[in-house]
């Protein structure tokens, strides 16, 4: 009985690092509320006040199932040992049910490479500025407001979490689509991750429109522009082309029609190099099951030992001097 009680605290305290420790290296991107700001990263209630300034850009007017962008951006950024800075896009700093899906904001992408309102940048010795941009699908009508958050740890390395926030959120008033609208369709989808060195076709999906015009940047380069072909009734194609090594590629739509002329948000396409995952449950259940292999192992030779020896002690006992 002592035994299994030792065997089932080793197993407690191999378990208890990777389920309860803080992420100094980061949790990846993902779909985070404020709370997560320090929560992610230690005790939220540890948390200290970051000095960095953080500012959210966003349209004062989106249609409703219409694709717009919001930027998040940091100035005065503290830069710690690892470089890592949490960004967040949320819909409210309570805490609780504030990401921009909970107001019924959709996103599509965003300048990381990635579909979440959570992403983590590498910040450069001596960077100070950061921005990271989101394509959304706006929600039904009405009004909204959109508010940005960092985290990080602290310069010294102590592991000292830091959260910052907007001081004012940016409202969006989102509006019923205008009928002769030129517009994408909102079954559209664009494409946001690619291999590198593969070329990409996209086919656009419109209404209201006569003409259309493609122009794709890396980010921080120059405009180039893509000629585009109709194939359809309201089906336009293109092909962006592929790259040498793993970057954030950029691009958008001039839509023209009976309607006021309209230009699509940046959409952004990742091109990586093929990486192995793993699946993190499937690992602990992985390392459960060999833990428990040893002990059935360990206590099956504990069970076999005293009866050895007393197989041993009778053999003695017919045979005193050892002789056959």
């Amino acid at each position: 009985m002592k035994r299994q009680t030792v065997l089932l605290v080793v197993l407690a305290l191999l378990m208890t690092p990777a389920l309860g420790s803080a992420n100094p290296n980061g949790v990846g991107e993902g779909t985070f509320d404020a709370q997560c700001g320090g929560a992610c990263h230690g005790d939220a209630d540890m948390n200290a006040s970051s000095m960095s300034v953080v500012t959210v850009l966003a349209p004062s007017v989106a249609y409703e199932g219409l694709l717009t962008s919001v930027s998040v951006s940091v100035s005065s950024i503290e830069t710690t040992t690892s470089g890592l800075l949490g960004i967040f896009l949320l819909s409210d700093l309570s805490g609780a049910e504030d990401t921009p899906a909970d107001d019924g904001w959709t996103i599509v992408s965003n300048s990381e490479g990635g579909t979440e309102n959570y992403v983590e940048a590498l910040i450069e010795a001596g960077q100070t500025e950061h921005t990271v941009t989101w394509t959304l699908r706006a929600p039904t009508e009405g009004n909204y407001a959109l508010q940005g958050a960092i985290h990080h740890g602290s310069q010294d390395g102590s592991g000292a979490p830091f959260f910052g926030a907007s001081l004012e959120p940016s409202l969006v008033e989102v509006r019923p689509v205008p009928e002769d609208l030129p517009r994408l369709a909102t079954s559209f989808e664009p494409p946001t991750q690619r291999s590198v060195g593969e070329t990409t076709t996209v086919e656009l999906v419109t209404e209201f429109v006569d003409d259309v015009s493609v122009e794709w940047r890396l980010v921080g380069g120059e405009h180039q522009p893509v000629t585009a072909s109709k194939t359809g009734e309201a089906t336009w194609t293109f092909d962006l082309p592929p790259s040498l090594q793993p970057v954030v590629l950029e691009w958008r739509v001039h839509l023209t029609g009976e309607g006021p002329e309209q230009t699509t948000p940046w959409f952004q396409l990742r091109s990586q190099e093929p990486t192995w995952t793993v699946d993190e449950p499937t690992a602990y259940l992985q390392s459960v099951a060999m833990l428990l292999a040893f002990m059935a192992a360990f206590m099956s030779l504990q069970r076999r030992g005293p009866r050895d020896a007393e197989n041993h002690t009778k053999t003695d006992a017919f045979n005193p001097g050892g002789e056959e």
